[in-house]
């Protein structure tokens, strides 16, 4: 009886054991800001430079795009990312007032403006799925998911929630706005209104919606210590000084965590960031393309992006999700380097 009580706790210790195995070291990066992978290549961004490496060896391949107003460049700004959006021949890196679409070989092949508050764009066949920033009464202001035309006229839009900040305004329980498109469906959570999802098609009719239930999770004085910490560790924030920031914008939070922390759709399946952690890993529910639950998983709680990214609904993740593993950017503070950390999802 004793063996079998020692062989049960063996096994439970091994069941909770992460398995994330470091792939190597990403020597020409100093501060990265997002993570993407598309056809086995990794393309990490720091401020309107693109680093691109091999998956299979993490062999450095080239690095391309420079920080700037003239052509072929972007505007960086301390407190949000330069996105990167992977195409099928191409890349495209959002900036703030323009985009780019560059070559796979760091080649400039078209650059054009964007309307401004564009905080997202993905091209969507002829036209763009964006989200845009809408500036309200007293100070509050919404964030929208539209459709723009070639000419970046709205055609339609498809949804609209409350942004977690405004004019001199910080919301610390950040409902961030998370889309994505894949298959030519528009994916939407909206958390605002619970665990929610919404799928549209590229005309922007709703196919269907993804709804659970899921118990809320309260957000707690540790929870505010986090998100203030990350907040005085905003470059921005820095050079103007915390007090001379906290007399400048009024600082409130709500009583529970967004239902979604994240979503994001890859390898024929939804995986939403749930608030509840074990373990410091995070819990991820992972559902067939119409919403059925196949599982739930706990990986890595990654490393956060820069607050404003979350708080505009910019795609800016220190993580991605690739051909059913879980690749992260991992900070080895010791050494001042930057790894790429591998975990299976099973």
């Amino acid at each position: 009886m004793k063996r079998w009580l020692i062989f049960l706790l063996v096994m439970v210790m091994v069941g909770s054991t992460a398995y994330a195995e470091k792939l190597g070291t990403l020597t020409q990066v100093l501060r990265p800001e997002m993570i993407e992978i598309s056809d086995n290549e990794i393309y990490v961004v720091e401020e309107a430079t693109i680093f691109m490496y091999s998956l299979k060896d993490l062999r450095f391949i080239r690095k391309f795009g420079q920080k700037g107003e003239g052509p072929g460049e972007l505007k960086v700004n301390p407190s949000a990312t330069n996105f990167l959006v992977p195409l099928a021949d191409s890349v495209l890196i959002v900036g703030f007032d323009k985009a780019i679409r560059f070559s796979k070989t760091g080649q400039v092949i078209k650059e054009f403006k964007i309307p401004t508050f564009t905080n997202y764009l993905c091209p969507l066949g002829k036209n763009y799925v964006g989200i845009r920033f809408k500036p309200g009464d007293k100070g509050k202001a919404d964030l929208a998911v539209v459709i723009f035309d070639q000419d970046f006229k709205v055609i339609k839009e498809l949804y609209a929630q409350p942004m977690s900040g405004g004019q001199n305004l910080i919301d610390l329980t950040i409902d961030s706005l998370n889309i994505s498109i894949y298959n030519e469906k528009i994916f939407i959570e909206q958390s605002p209104k619970g665990f929610l999802i919404s799928v549209f098609d590229t005309g922007g009719n709703q196919l269907y919606q993804v709804k659970k239930e899921y118990e809320k999770i309260k957000f707690t004085e540790k929870h505010k210590e986090t998100v203030l910490n990350r907040l005085k560790e905003d470059r921005q924030i820095k050079a103007l000084g915390w007090e001379n920031f906290k007399n400048l914008v009024k600082i409130i939070h709500g009583d529970f965590l967004p239902t979604i922390q994240d979503m994001t759709v890859a390898d024929n399946r939804i995986y939403v960031k749930a608030p509840h952690n074990k373990n410091d890993n995070a819990e991820f529910i992972i559902m067939d393309l119409k919403g059925n639950t196949l599982k739930k998983v706990y990986l890595p709680e990654v490393k956060k992006t820069k607050v404003l990214d979350e708080v505009l609904g910019r795609p800016a993740r220190f993580y991605k999700i690739y051909q059913d593993k879980f690749y992260y950017l991992h900070e080895n503070e010791e050494e001042e380097e930057w790894e790429l950390h591998v975990e299976p999802i099973k």
